[in-house]
């Protein structure tokens, strides 16, 4: 069923539910449990209309190295985050960067606008970002993240022994703990915490963001590095930069910008060779320009 606080934003007011359909949808992040896309029919007054929504629900981590953290307000897989920062207020509202239209918030469950459109122009998601980032401050609130990537090199021991892997990435990796105190160093930001251009949908003059389960506080610059990992487009930081104007460090962007993105790319990296997976193309180019740009 949908509850009925959620029937009455759809509708502008109460309403009676008359038809209902679920279709599950795809959804992997840590704490999402189902992803529903609901449909159907409803009433407000004498009106009849059709509606859509989807419903994100969240359990805690069950099993693996992060299960512990799921419960841990400030780790970044804490599984009540999401329904906490759409209740919040905290979540852009456009214009430029938004997220979804949220209709209501239960313990473990929010009620979203369905969103459709085309992935977004990852430099117009940059410039709009940086907009949205200069503008706010991280708030005092206990259940955003904490550093994500610095609680993922925690409990992350890699061999590099097994695999052929960059001399450049294993030379980083021995570094990963020098590197993430001159992070320590970089000023923060509010951050979504997975700014890749999977997230993205073009809404017209809006970017919408999916997913703020990771919604925390990071380094300045971490979330384009997110982005331009994605892309393998390293001028994204320029045209973050760019928009930024002068109301955001640049030497810091670019400092914060650089530490995650290496730090973030070899431990990918680590990953795909483990696995047999065969990176992107132009992925070890990419890396190893990043890399260069650091030593």
């Amino acid at each position: 069923m949908i509850p009925a606080d959620v029937l009455s934003s759809l509708a502008g007011g109460p309403a009676t539910l008359l038809t209902l359909e679920a279709r599950p949808l795809g959804g992997d992040g840590a704490a999402t449990a189902a992803v529903t896309l609901l449909t159907g029919t409803l009433r407000h007054g004498p009106d009849e209309r059709s509606f859509s929504l989807v419903r994100k629900q969240f359990r805690p981590l069950a099993t693996g190295r992060h299960a512990v953290g799921s419960h841990d307000e400030r780790h970044w897989a804490y599984w009540r985050r999401e329904p906490l920062a759409y209740a919040s207020g905290l979540l852009p509202t456009g214009p430029g960067l938004a997220a979804p239209r949220c209709l209501g918030v239960t313990e473990d469950a929010v009620y979203l606008a369905h969103v459709t459109g085309p992935r977004e122009d990852p430099r117009t998601a940059a410039q709009r970002l940086a907009v949205w980032q200069a503008g706010i401050a991280p708030p005092d609130l206990p259940w955003l993240a904490g550093h994500q990537l610095a609680q993922r090199i925690a409990v992350s021991d890699l061999d590099w022994t097994a695999v052929d892997a960059l001399p450049q990435a294993v030379a980083i990796w021995s570094r990963r703990r020098e590197l993430l105190a001159e992070l320590d160093a970089v000023p923060s930001a509010l951050s979504h915490g997975d700014f890749h251009r999977d997230q993205l949908v073009a809404a017209g003059d809006v970017t919408v963001v999916l997913d703020w389960g990771t919604l925390g506080v990071a380094p300045a610059g971490a979330d384009v590095a997110h982005l331009a990992l994605s892309t393998l487009d390293g001028s994204l930081v320029d045209a973050y930069l760019a928009a930024a104007g002068h109301r955001l460090d640049p030497e810091a962007v670019r400092r914060g910008y650089q530490l995650t993105l290496v730090l973030t790319a070899v431990s990918r990296l680590h990953w795909m060779l483990t696995r047999g997976v065969r990176p992107p193309p132009g992925y070890l180019r990419f890396l190893t320009r990043q890399i260069d740009a650091i030593s």
